[in-house]
């Protein structure tokens, strides 16, 4: 069994960015084959699911708390950032081999109510024999909903539902919008840095992801 830690080290965004697409939220996805040679995926989102979880950039909020876009450079300033908040540990997975690591990256909306009623919106396309296993005193995150559908079924879980995932990260509500998405080919190394480079609707990104495997 291994666990899997990923830190962000780099978000650099379009320099001609519109303020309102600055809310950022990665969704860190690595795709890997089990002991049985299934392939499988851990998801999660950094820093989390909740209505306060993302990275603000938006430079009309730069007097506000939680404001982490450098000063100079249109990238998020990783020194205004605890290790928490860009970090996602993924443990006791079964890997045989790593195959990729997959980041796409969301810009919230936090104008609705949306974010609020988030663990009542998840659980209605949920079969009702997981609910039970969702504790209500935690932070909903993809890791929580997994782990609960694989306790609640008795099923290992490969992966989760795309209409899951859409409607966990707020895409199939409107208000999380998809700006850029990317993938990097993994080693067996058990530390790798990865940089990916590309045109996003927007513009061109890059992030730098630190990732270590004990």
């Amino acid at each position: 069994m291994a666990t899997v830690d990923i830190v962000l080290t780099n978000l650099t965004f379009p320099a001609k960015l519109e303020d309102k697409y600055c809310k950022f939220r990665p969704l860190v996805s690595v795709r890997y084959r089990d002991s049985a040679n299934k392939i499988m995926y851990a998801r999660e989102a950094m820093p989390g699911l909740g209505k306060r979880d993302y990275w603000e950039c938006e430079k009309d909020n730069k007097n506000k708390p939680g404001y982490v876009r450098h000063n100079t450079e249109p990238q998020v300033d990783m020194n205004k950032l605890a290790i928490s908040r860009r970090e996602i540990i993924f443990n006791d997975l079964d890997v045989k081999k790593f195959e990729r690591v997959e980041v796409e990256l969301f810009d919230i909306d936090i104008k609705t109510g949306f974010w609020d009623g988030l663990r009542d919106n998840v659980l209605k396309i949920l079969p009702v024999a997981v609910s039970p296993f969702i504790p209500t005193t935690l932070p909903l995150s993809l890791t929580l909903i997994k782990d609960a559908i694989e306790k609640g079924t008795g099923k290992k879980v490969t992966d989760l539902e795309k209409a899951l995932i859409s409607k966990a990260m707020g895409r199939d509500d409107g208000v999380a919008r998809s700006l850029w998405t990317n993938s990097a080919p993994l080693t067996s190394d058990p530390q790798q840095t990865l940089t990916m480079n590309g045109a996003g609707v927007k513009g061109d990104y890059s992030i730098t992801l630190e990732m270590e495997v004990s």
